[in-house]
């Protein structure tokens, strides 16, 4: 993980939040490939620009992995919605009722009159 460019905020979050050593590893790391492979540049062909792990264009220690990505919204509202889908919205109440019946079994009071 620490080695591979471009993951997600979350991901990053993950690794520092949880992996304080990786985390530093994975930041000197960051701050060691700046300016490219060292073979390239003594071959003449060095890196144009500086390199990064993170996609700001930022070093790892300072970008901003606190930010929730669009993509991280829409991921939590599934889970959000694949929790509750089980248990609430498919399943309802185990004793509702609903104008037309009920789970339990109990008459449902009518409020109109249906012989009009």
């Amino acid at each position: 993980m620490p080695g591979v460019p471009y993951h997600g905020n979350a991901q990053w979050r993950a690794l520092r939040d949880g992996s304080p050593q990786e985390w530093q590893d994975v930041v000197e790391f960051d701050a060691a490939i700046r300016p490219g492979n060292a073979r390239a540049t003594a071959e003449g062909t060095p890196l144009l620009g500086q390199a990064y792990l993170h996609r700001s264009r930022r070093p790892l220690d300072q970008a901003p992995i606190d930010r929730v990505t669009a993509h991280e919204w829409s991921g939590r509202q599934g889970d959000i919605f694949d929790a509750l889908a089980d248990a609430e919205l498919e399943n309802g109440e185990p004793d509702g009722c609903s104008p037309w019946s009920c789970r339990s079994g109990a008459p449902v009071q009518a409020d109109v009159d249906l012989t009009a």
